[in-house]
């Protein structure tokens, strides 16, 4: 069996043949065994008790000869030799030839990680006797990003991921541009390693890191995440390809400055006597912990530089904008750290005024992140505003 359908538009080719269950394990064991199907951010083979229960019964079909939907195989070609590499494609050989020669770094299981793991353990059973011909799919590609393309959009009958996993794989390649921007200086965390409560001021998680980018494209401060991915899936490439301007580079300058100030304000340690009246803030740390003030700080800055939603942005005086504002913002990151007592920092960082405006302002439990997300964008807005003037964060904390 050999069908192959060729996608020149999109650089991908569509390649299906039969295979023997053994051949096909001899060539995935290696990527399988990585536990991620050599895609990042694929899911490993699900050990849920659901999840067992459904393979043991697949196991058994797979034993007695049952035949399963085609498996999905991608296999990445460097741009420079995509066509020459498949337009030669006319046979079974010719495709396990191509997938023999290719490294196992750019080889991944897109779809049928739960199958592979069911054949694997039906062949250490029984042996592969009994075992069904394989229909296997290989999507053959030039983008890393088709391929994931291919495993979110177009496969059927996934269990979904959430929500923070679909953004943190469809935005990876935009993500390694912020991290390649920040080298040495900023970490990222995936969700994977599971949340953190105790972060540094300079580690981010990266679906944290992937809201912000859409909060900071699109200048609003609240996102309906589930719309966006629809949305700007399609559109992967549209920061990349403005005329007028690096987005990637102002984001990754926007990420730089809010972490030197978290740092800053981390600096603070209330002493007895003002933990008398600072219950939530009494320690700096606690302002940028939770992300509705990154929001704020991320959508203020955006609006700072490209103006609201809607208005015509004027690129050519962006980069001077943001040049001063860096300044301006520094001179006061240098007060707070040149502040040596607990008293004189916040002089600086006026965190009971902060406290005091926060908890006047009383909203259903339901509402609080959208309030404060709304709160801290009107008071960085008045700090980028007003950053040339400002002494302190007083000005800030009563612009709401």
């Amino acid at each position: 069996m050999f069908h192959k359908i060729a996608q020149s538009g999109n650089g991908c080719t569509s390649v299906i043949i039969d295979l023997p269950a053994e051949i096909y394990i001899k060539l995935v064991e290696r990527i399988y065994e990585d536990e991620q199907g050599g895609l990042p951010s694929q899911r490993a083979a699900l050990k849920t008790k659901t999840a067992k229960i459904i393979r043991e019964r697949m196991v058994a079909d797979i034993s007695k000869g049952a035949s399963l939907p085609p498996l999905v195989v991608g296999v990445l070609i460097d741009s420079d030799y995509y066509g020459e590499q498949t337009n030669h494609l006319s046979s079974r050989e010719d495709m396990l030839a191509l997938v023999e020669g290719v490294d196992l770094s750019r080889l991944s299981i897109i779809d049928g990680m739960q199958r592979t793991t069911a054949i694997l353990e039906a062949s250490r059973k029984s042996g592969f006797d009994g075992v069904s011909d394989l229909r296997v799919e290989f999507w053959i590609s030039d983008s890393a990003n088709n391929l994931i393309y291919r495993m979110l959009v177009l496969n059927t009958g996934q269990v979904p991921w959430d929500i923070a996993r679909q953004l943190e794989a469809i935005y990876r390649p935009l993500l390694e541009k912020v991290e390649t921007s920040v080298a040495g200086t900023i970490k990222f965390l995936s969700k994977d390693s599971g949340r953190r409560s105790g972060l540094s001021a300079n580690e981010f998680e990266s679906e944290d890191i992937v809201e912000l980018l859409l909060i900071f494209t699109s200048r609003k401060r609240e996102l309906n995440l589930k719309d966006r991915i629809a949305q700007d899936f399609v559109r992967l490439d549209m920061i990349e390809s403005s005329s007028h301007v690096d987005m990637m580079q102002y984001f990754s300058e926007t990420i730089m400055l809010l972490s030197k100030l978290n740092f800053a304000f981390s600096t603070f340690e209330a002493e007895s006597t003002l933990r008398v009246t600072l219950k939530r803030y009494s320690s700096g740390k606690e302002v940028f912990r939770a992300f509705p003030p990154k929001a704020g700080f991320v959508s203020a800055l955006s609006i700072y530089l490209f103006g609201k939603p809607g208005v015509e942005t004027d690129w050519g005086a962006v980069p001077g904008k943001l040049e001063l504002l860096k300044t301006n913002i520094e001179h006061l990151i240098d007060s707070i750290q040149d502040a040596i007592t607990p008293d004189d920092k916040e002089e600086v960082l006026c965190l009971e005024d902060l406290e005091e405006r926060i908890t006047a302002h009383r909203v259903a439990a339901s509402q609080v992140g959208r309030f404060e997300r709304e709160y801290f964008q009107k008071a960085f807005g008045t700090l980028f505003e007003d950053a040339q003037t400002l002494r302190n964060f007083k000005a800030c904390w009563y612009a709401y």
